[in-house]
């Protein structure tokens, strides 16, 4: 069973209603979003990346590292103390840059996928594409 849903599968759903928001912004475009367990999480940690057209202003982040934020709980998104919902944000060229250059975002993503800990929440056709560079 993937972790991350069987440590907390009452976010999934919190999760789903966080991208629905997310694809309405005018900003930009939600390609992909994923809800995943990485490897280094703690037991406590939920993780969603999102490949937003425009993001970043298309550029790569010349660190490579892709860009991610944690919080803790918030009105629209209740979790237990010391819960954070970390999230990973990047446009479709930086995330093809880091599969390319094996990113360490992209392989604890890559090794969420393979243990089966990893949801795609949404996916349009560029979305769908960009997950498969994964396998």
């Amino acid at each position: 069973m993937p972790a991350t849903i069987a440590v907390y599968p009452e976010y999934e759903a919190q999760v789903r209603d966080l991208v629905g928001q997310h694809r309405k912004l005018k900003n930009g475009r939600l390609h992909l979003a994923v809800y995943f367990a990485p490897p280094r999480r703690g037991k406590r940690d939920i993780f969603l990346l999102e490949i937003i057209e425009g993001f970043g202003g298309d550029v790569v982040d010349p660190e490579d590292k892709v860009f991610e934020f944690g919080y803790g709980s918030t009105p629209g998104f209740r979790m237990p103390e010391g819960v954070s919902l970390r999230m990973l944000l990047t446009n479709p060229a930086e995330f093809r840059h880091a599969v390319d250059h094996n990113w360490k975002a992209v392989e604890e993503l890559r090794a969420a996928r393979e243990a089966d800990d990893a949801i795609v929440i949404y996916g349009d056709a560029l979305g769908k594409r960009l997950w498969k560079l994964l396998q």
